[in-house]
């Protein structure tokens, strides 16, 4: 963490270096050719109009820096189109152009200058020069970036692909343990032989879970209205075995649908009620899932089971997923008789 943030310090003294420099020759060409001559009676206007261009120049380079790393991490999340980011990346040219002509001519009404918003001598033409020094230089800037942050990806890549195998074993041994098969299996023979008519309905929700499981290994996200649709089959399942005292109720709004997750996420979560929770008919379970401030809320009354401990991985997995994906954490939080946990959404 510490080398890290000294990184970050390096950085950010490297990049105030550059803008600096820019900013510095961008005014020195400027007065020079744009119809501007130094005298010394100017002289602590002049030395006004360094630092207005050095500030000026670490403002925007600073936000140009912002502004590609959050159309980098829209990229990768393909939640930015490709004519959006051409689109962003002229206007942020254009911006430099006026930034330079802003300044220029604001140093020049400063000065006392006849006709600031007029350049004589080739000045339009020293303007557009600098002004493609600039973008050459920013270019070249914004392109080793993207270098560096290609690189990052890539060891990103391969850690998320180290999570996304954890998370295909605990999903897979969660749900096709021989302990969950044998219950699965128990009860649809029961439910043959006195309720024929369930047992079907019970083996088609059985293959809609298996073949979700199946599928979900595969995606870094699923649509929150998929995982929803898992649900209805799955708690079906725990239903007829545990009987009507496991209720789910959802409020989640129509656009928020096609918000996208981690796949298999309400599993996990449901996993965890039905493992750590006593359910009767004394004591029913109830579990809310339901959206804000952009995060999916799944929360559920507490009657917890004496001498069962967890281990608390399947949290830890899905907090490191959300994390890689996502960019930010699950949220837990625990009181007497609810357990909540809050996990961030997706909106493209």
């Amino acid at each position: 963490m510490a080398t890290l943030m000294n990184s970050g310090k390096i950085n950010a003294i490297t990049y105030g270096g550059i803008f600096s420099a820019i900013g510095l020759f961008s005014y020195l060409l400027l007065i020079k050719y744009a119809d501007l001559s130094i005298d010394n009676s100017l002289a602590l206007t002049y030395l006004w109009g360094y630092l207005f261009f050095i500030t000026a120049f670490n403002v925007v380079g600073f936000a140009i820096i912002r502004f590609s790393n959050w159309t980098g991490e829209r990229v990768v999340l393909r939640s930015l189109k490709l004519w959006r980011i051409i689109l962003l990346y002229v206007l942020v040219a254009l911006a430099l152009l006026l930034l330079n002509y802003g300044l220029l001519t604001m140093a020049k009404w400063v000065a006392g200058m006849q006709h600031p918003y007029i350049f004589q001598n080739g000045g339009h033409r020293i303007l557009l020069l600098v002004w493609f020094v600039e973008l050459i230089i920013f270019g070249l800037l914004l392109l080793n970036r993207s270098i560096v942050h290609a690189l990052k990806m890539q060891r990103e890549a391969g850690r998320l692909q180290a999570e996304n195998d954890k998370a295909r074993y605990v999903a897979l041994q969660n749900q096709l343990n021989p302990h969950f098969l044998f219950n699965s299996l128990n009860t649809l023979i029961a439910e043959i032989e006195y309720n024929p008519k369930n047992a079907v309905a019970f083996a088609r929700n059985l293959s809609d879970v298996y073949r979700y499981v199946l599928q979900g290994q595969n995606k870094p996200l699923v649509t929150l209205e998929d995982e929803l649709r898992f649900v209805d089959s799955y708690i079906f399942l725990h239903k007829v075995r545990l009987g009507d005292y496991i209720t789910i109720e959802k409020n989640v709004p129509q656009e928020y649908l096609m918000a996208q997750l981690p796949p298999l996420s309400l599993q996990l979560l449901i996993e965890n009620v039905i493992k750590h929770n006593v359910i009767t008919a004394a004591r029913p379970i109830q579990i809310t899932i339901s959206v804000s401030d952009h995060r999916l809320l799944v929360s559920n009354t507490v009657y917890l089971k004496k001498n069962v401990a967890g281990t608390g991985t399947g949290l830890a997995n899905l907090d490191s997923r959300c994390a890689i994906i996502l960019g930010k954490h699950i949220h837990v939080s625990v009181s007497d008789d609810r357990f909540t946990v809050k996990i961030p959404l997706l909106n493209e």
